[in-house]
């Protein structure tokens, strides 16, 4: 097998509901890993060494023992690894690390790798560790968790039989672990809804189907005909055209506000994509009607800040240094595991300011506009 699958489980979400998006990347030009993407490699590579070696993710502090050697694991990183790690441990002791899966069955060509498989009696547990922090992903009906947990039961059923099978998704990050519990039936009749869908994928033109989660990491967003046509359409139902006043919101009825509220992140996300697009066309060399880039603003700075400490406290002594007691979280960070128990009772957490949410979101609505007339 290669290292990549064109129906890989990290891109199940895009490929299972729009058969267009395989063709439409493969015309896109790659991009560069982020940041993000680069310290969860790492984090995945510093578990299974962890892992595989039976050692602390602790006990690599302040070393550099990953592929990436500009990597040097700091304490943040090795404690939310431990957490992780200390999970996985716990599940049994018939564990298998970083195992590539093939779900080639059901979808032709279809693989990839799964963090950790662990088979205790008759169950098998499959987990994948996602070390970012942005959004809580659940397991229940995960498709990247399905398929991978697909290849790991095809492959090991021929030696051990299954009753249950869960699907576990851990985010030390946001203190995150959950877990799904399904049966081999469910993922079998799963892989025959994916083989569908794959085939689809392999048409002369085949259908491009926008929405909110295929859409949302997709390169070919940008100049998507589809995501452009159903932005249009659902601006177009509100405004006559792009260029008139967009009416007030209060002059739109509920039917109105509903339909643009519901297709709002989908377009908003289109938006930038496209501004990043037309950016990047520029930046490369090219040229963009009616489009050019300039300096934006910037804030003034030191350009010698040793020179300027000096002078500084020359002239004010202490008073050139601004004190500010630790944030509460940051004091956790630095007192570590086993002082930060101190400080719990110091802490409170403030209820968050309201957000609007879509209906079916989990969290229970705020009680907004009661007053003591209303008791």
């Amino acid at each position: 097998m290669g290292t990549h699958s064109v129906y890989g489980p990290s891109s199940a979400h895009r490929w299972l509901r729009c058969p267009g998006s395989i063709k439409a990347e493969d015309a896109m030009p790659e991009e560069k890993e982020s940041p993000f993407a680069a310290e969860g490699t790492d984090a995945h590579e510093l578990a299974e060494i962890c892992l595989n070696n039976k050692r602390t993710a602790r006990s690599f502090i302040g070393k550099a023992p990953l592929t990436n050697k500009e990597r040097v694991i700091d304490q943040e990183m090795a404690n939310h690894v431990q957490t992780y790690i200390d999970y996985v441990k716990g599940l049994g002791d018939h564990q298998e690390y970083e195992q590539e899966v093939s779900y080639d069955d059901w979808v032709p060509g279809g693989f990839g790798t799964a963090d950790v498989i662990v088979s205790k009696d008759e169950t098998l547990f499959v987990i994948d560790l996602k070390y970012g922090k942005g959004v809580k992903v659940d397991a229940p009906n995960n498709p990247q968790g399905m398929l991978y947990a697909l290849g790991a039961l095809s492959e090991r059923e021929v030696f051990q039989s299954f009753e249950k099978v869960v699907i576990v998704i851990h985010q030390p990050r946001l203190n995150h672990v959950s877990e799904w519990e399904t049966t081999p039936e469910d993922l079998y009749s799963f892989g025959a809804h994916a083989g569908v869908c794959a085939l689809k994928t392999t048409s002369p033109n085949p259908e491009r189907i926008p929405g909110t989660k295929q859409c949302r990491w997709c390169r070919a967003k940008p100049v998507c005909p589809a995501l452009m046509k159903e932005a249009e359409k659902t601006l177009m139902q509100e405004f006559d055209s792009f260029d008139a006043e967009p009416p007030a919101p209060e002059n739109l009825s509920d039917e109105q506000l509903k339909t643009i509220m519901t297709h709002k992140g989908l377009i908003e996300k289109w938006l930038k994509s496209v501004e990043e697009h037309v950016k990047s066309v520029i930046e490369s060399g090219g040229v963009f009607p009616g489009w050019k880039m300039v300096a934006g603003r910037s804030n003034r700075k030191w350009g010698d800040d040793v020179e300027a400490e000096r002078v500084l406290r020359r002239y004010l002594g202490e008073d050139a240094y601004v004190k500010k007691l630790l944030t509460a979280p940051a004091a956790e960070k630095v007192l570590g595991k086993e002082k930060k128990a101190e400080i719990q009772d110091l802490i409170v957490k403030p209820e968050g300011a309201p957000v609007l949410v879509p209906e079916d979101d989990k969290r229970p609505p705020l009680q907004l506009g009661i007053t003591a007339e209303d008791f």
